[in-house]
C-alpha cells in the first residue's frame, strides 16, 4: 500500500460484519500464560501479534504496547482514530499478517478501549482482501492490577464475546504446590485473615522494618522509594563501576522513551552497574535457559571485546552471559517516500543493528528506527506495577503503606516469589489481613 490512504469504498465491501473471533487466556499468577503465548507465536508466526497494556510490561515481555501497535496515545486518540477510519486501516494491515491481536495484562484495559478496538477490528474484517477475520485474544488475570482510570473491561458492550470463549490454565509453574500456593489463592480471593494465618503457621515471619541489605528484590509502593532504595544498595557494592549505554536512531516507541508523568525512562540512555550488583534480566533467551525476571549478581563485564555482562543467576547458580538486544520500529508495508536504494539485510537470528533505514529480508519488515540496549536493571527494588508478570527468586514486600490496601496489590506482590523460603514480609499480620482486598465485581470472571 506504500503508506497511501485508500478510500474505504475501494477496500470495504457492503457486506454484513463478520463475527470477530474473541477469546481469553486466563489463569492465576505463575500459570504460564506468557510462556504459552511465546511458544505459540514461535511455532506459528501468524498466530498473533503480541502487545501489552503498559510500557513496563511491554519492555519486560519484549513486545510493544497496544497503543504503539494501533498508533494511538490514549483513549481520546483511539476514539479519533476510529472515527476517521484510521484505526480500521491499521488493524487491516495487522490482519493481513496475523490471525489475532493479543493484548497481555488485560486487567488494566478499560471498557471503552476494548469496545473501540472491537469495533475497529469488526470494520477491518470487512476489507475484501481479508481472507480470514482478525480476532482479539485477551491474556491475563482479572484478580491482578485494575485499570488506573476507567471502567473494568468486563463492563464493555462486547465483553460477552470474550467471556464465552475462555481458556483457563490451571497448573501453577511459579510456586510448588503446598501451603504457600494455598495462601496465595486465599489472597487472590480476598481472604487476608486466613492467608495470614496460613503463612504464619508455615513459618513466615512478620518483620518490623526493611532489611536494607536484602539479597533479592524489595517491592515498594512508589517510584521515588524504589529509586532511593536502589541508589543506596548500589552505593554499598564494592566492585568496579561501569556503564552500558543504549543507542537509538530514527523513530522510537513510546514505551522506550522518557515519561513526563513518572519522570522515568522506559529504557534509559545509560545503565550504571558495578561488579557484584544484583540485577534482573528483562528478556527471555530463545531456549528459555534465561527467563524474564531472572535475578543474579554481576561477575564480569567485557567492555573491550563483546560488551557482554556475565551474571551468576540465583535460580541456576550458573554464570550466564547477557548481551545487548536490538528492537526496531518496523512496518510490513513500504513507508511513504521510502528510498529505493536502502540496504536489504539478512536476519536469520533476529533484528540486526544498522543505524539507518533498512529492509529485513526474512521478517519482511521495513525498519524506520531502532534501539539497542542491555536487558538488565537493578533488582534491589521495584514497584508492584513494574513487577507484574515477573517471577523472582527472593522477594521482600513492605506492606505497611496503605497503597497495599488497594485491590489485588498484596496478591500481585507476594505471587512474584517462587517459594515461601524466598519471601520476607515487612509489616504486621494484622495489617496484612485487614488491608487485603479484591474488587468483588471481578469474581465472576476470574
Amino acid at each position: 500500500m506504500n503508506g497511501e490512504v485508500i478510500p474505504d469504498e475501494v477496500l470495504i465491501e457492503a457486506i454484513p460484519d463478520r463475527p470477530v473471533p474473541c477469546g481469553r487466556l486466563i489463569g492465576v499468577a505463575g500459570s504460564g500464560k506468557t510462556y504459552q503465548l511465546i511458544a505459540r507465536t514461535a511455532a506459528d508466526k501468524s498466530y498473533g501479534l503480541l502487545s501489552s497494556t503498559t510500557g513496563v510490561s511491554a519492555v519486560n515481555l519484549g513486545a510493544i504496547t497496544w497503543h504503539s501497535t494501533l498508533r494511538v496515545s490514549d483513549t481520546l486518540s483511539l476514539k479519533d482514530a476510529y472515527l476517521c477510519g484510521r484505526l480500521a486501516q491499521t488493524l487491516h494491515k495487522i490482519g493481513i499478517d496475523y490471525r489475532t491481536l493479543i493484548i497481555e495484562e488485560y486487567s488494566m484495559l478499560h471498557a471503552d478501549q476494548l469496545d473501540i478496538i472491537y469495533r475497529g477490528v469488526e470494520e477491518a474484517n470487512r476489507y475484501r482482501d481479508m481472507t480470514r477475520p482478525l480476532g482479539i485474544l485477551l491474556v491475563g488475570d482479572l484478580a491482578q492490577l485494575p485499570p488506573v482510570k476507567g471502567r473494568w473491561c468486563f463492563e464493555a458492550e462486547c465483553w460477552p464475546r470474550f467471556a464465552e470463549n475462555t481458556e483457563r490454565l490451571t497448573k501453577v509453574w511459579r510456586q510448588d504446590n503446598g501451603p504457600f500456593l494455598d495462601a496465595l489463592n486465599l489472597l487472590r480471593a480476598g481472604d487476608g485473615r486466613r492467608a495470614a494465618d496460613l503463612l504464619s503457621s508455615t513459618g513466615a515471619r512478620w518483620h518490623t522494618q526493611l532489611d536494607n541489605e536484602f539479597d533479592g528484590t524489595t517491592i515498594l509502593p512508589k517510584n521515588d522509594m524504589v529509586n532511593r532504595y536502589n541508589a543506596l544498595a548500589l552505593s554499598r557494592v564494592r566492585g568496579e563501576a561501569f556503564s552500558v549505554a543504549s543507542r537509538r536512531w530514527g523513530q522510537q516507541r513510546r514505551e522506550w522513551s522518557y515519561h513526563e508523568r513518572t519522570r522515568e525512562w522506559g529504557i534509559p540512555p545509560r545503565l550504571d552497574l558495578k561488579i557484584g550488583a544484583l540485577v534482573m534480566v528483562l528478556s527471555n533467551s530463545p531456549d528459555f535457559s534465561v527467563v524474564n525476571g531472572d535475578t543474579g549478581h554481576v561477575t564480569d563485564f567485557d567492555a573491550q571485546k563483546t560488551g557482554v555482562v556475565t551474571v551468576d543467576l540465583l535460580r541456576t547458580g550458573q554464570p550466564t552471559p547477557i548481551a545487548s538486544i536490538v528492537r526496531g520500529v518496523e512496518e510490513p508495508d513500504k513507508p511513504q517516500g521510502w528510498p529505493e536504494d536502502v540496504p536489504r539485510v539478512d536476519d536469520e537470528e533476529g533484528a540486526i543493528w544498522m543505524p539507518k533505514p533498512h529492509y529485513r529480508r526474512r521478517a519482511r519488515r521495513y525498519v524506520t528506527g531502532q534501539i539497542e540496549y542491555m536487558p538488565l536493571r537493578l533488582a534491589y527494588a521495584s514497584t508492584v506495577h513494574k513487577s507484574q508478570s515477573l517471577t523472582l527468586d527472593r522477594v521482600q514486600v513492605d506492606i505497611r503503606d496503605r497503597f497495599f490496601g488497594q485491590p489485588a496489590m498484596e496478591y500481585v506482590a507476594l505471587s512474584r516469589c517462587r517459594t515461601l523460603e524466598g519471601l520476607r514480609i515487612v509489616g504486621s499480620a494484622e495489617r496484612f489481613a485487614a488491608q487485603c482486598s479484591i474488587d468483588e465485581r471481578t469474581i465472576p470472571w476470574i
